[in-house]
């Protein structure tokens, strides 16, 4: 049975934070990891898990959350404190009554007090149920952007491939002009062909080699964008170029129909989670508000000493114990409360509109999403056969001008329609593999691909 994506991404998102310690440390101690010389996607993956800033953000907005629950907690416990003062006055500035006892020059004070709320309102639980669910709320948030750089991760890599396809492309077809631009010489140093046929194929040849400069131009960047998207520095000495893919195209299918997309996507995807756990953290918030309007009552009690006013020593004090309630009712607050509540409402609903808005965007990015991977496929098809029937003409073509049934230019004109046909191709697989990278995504499911 096949996990669910929510599974795959709470396996990762807790590799993210097991990780995060680790590798933040190594870098303060000089150990930091480089790009390998040789990358496969699913390392890229791995690799941009532990590196890549935005997740490292996303995952101090979790730790910031945890101290606002421990914060929210702490409410639950007495409190305990301890005080402690001397003060020191000049005599000249002490008001003497006269008799046998004048008051000291000097005082000290010390008192071990403890506190505990024992009715509140709800306000504890209510703010500490917020905080749970806003913490909830930035781990799905967190997930969320750890989907959106594994498709990043995805797409940088699929460009790499592009470009690697092209330069092969460029490749095979300058060395197929090469291969013309021989025979014409051999053709015209043995009296059986025209100069012009010579100067035919050196001018197509040189045509050619630009679209493999470009190619290989736009692999550097592709690897550049891979690097920066991951989070990690070129090995020593090395360069974009020096950087090799061990993968191919993936062997990547959709096994859903629209409707199945729509619904996984309703269900996987964190920003939905995210936002519902939002809306949780602001119903929680409205309580609290309003218990602030509620009776409170506090017990204390605690252990204090003191010096003596009217003593011959310094160290001459008093002690003893202290305990009560303390009881709070508020009675009029001119609104504040109310205003409070009425802040804390529309947040909600603002929550409420912004999930109904998410939910819509959804839906609509999966349908678009669908589209593109839907056209991706088509075109991939009719590119391949499109491929087949440019090499049976290349081949037809050079057939007929090596038998004199045909010239030149028909044989460059046939190699020219492969290439793009061949272009086309790899610019069609790009698309399909990448509009289905955006297609996962959108369904939630991307952290689950293998």
């Amino acid at each position: 049975m096949k996990a669910p994506a929510s599974a795959f991404r709470f396996a990762i998102a807790t590799l993210a934070l097991a990780t995060a310690f680790p590798v933040f440390a190594g870098e303060k101690s000089g150990e930091t990891d480089v790009l390998p010389r040789q990358l496969d996607l699913a390392t890229a993956r791995s690799l941009a898990i532990r590196h890549n800033r935005s997740i490292a953000q996303a995952r101090e907005s979790i730790r910031e959350r945890q101290g606002v629950v421990v914060e929210a907690r702490s409410a639950f416990f007495p409190r305990l404190d301890l005080s402690a003062g001397y003060d020191y006055t000049d005599k000249e500035r002490i008001e003497s009554f006269g008799g046998l006892f004048a008051p000291l020059n000097q005082k000290w004070v010390a008192d071990l007090t403890v506190s505990y709320n024992l009715l509140d309102g709800r306000f504890r639980d209510a703010n500490s149920e917020a905080a749970r669910a806003a913490k909830a709320a930035a781990r799905s948030q967190m997930e969320a952007v750890l989907d959106e750089v594994l498709l990043q991760v995805a797409l940088r890599y699929f460009d790499a491939l592009l470009a690697v396809d092209r330069v092969d492309v460029q490749k095979k077809a300058i060395t197929v002009l090469d291969e013309q631009l021989t025979y014409a010489k051999n053709r015209f140093d043995a009296g059986a062909g025209p100069q012009f046929n010579v100067l035919q194929a050196e001018v197509a040849l040189a045509n050619a080699k630009p679209g493999l400069v470009r190619a290989e131009g736009q692999y550097k960047v592709a690897i550049d964008q891979l690097r920066r998207t991951i989070g990690l520095d070129y090995p020593e000495g090395a360069k974009s170029e020096d950087i090799t893919l061990a993968d191919r195209w993936p062997d990547a299918k959709l096994r859903h129909s629209l409707d199945e997309a729509i619904h996984a996507a309703l269900e996987n995807r964190p920003e939905l989670a995210s936002l519902r756990s939002g809306i949780e953290a602001e119903r929680q918030r409205i309580a609290a508000e309003k218990a602030r309007h509620k009776p409170k009552l506090q017990v204390v009690g605690g252990y204090g000493a003191q010096s003596l006013n009217f003593s011959g020593a310094i160290d001459d004090g008093i002690s003893g114990w202290t305990a009560g309630l303390r009881l709070s009712i508020p009675l009029f607050d001119a609104g504040l409360t109310k205003g409070r509540v009425q802040q804390a409402e529309s947040r909600l609903r603002q929550a409420e509109l912004g999930a109904e808005q998410e939910t819509f965007d959804i839906e609509g990015e999966v349908r678009e999403a669908w589209i593109a991977w839907e056209e991706g496929s088509t075109i991939l098809e009719t590119s391949r056969l499109v491929v087949e029937q440019g090499e049976e003409a290349l081949r037809l073509a050079r057939s007929s001008f090596e038998a004199g049934a045909a010239t030149q230019l028909e044989v460059l004109q046939s190699q020219l329609e492969l290439t793009r046909s061949r272009l086309e191709e790899v610019v069609a697989l790009h698309t399909y593999h990448s509009s289905l990278a955006r297609l996962r995504r959108a369904m939630g499911e991307i952290a689950a691909e293998e």
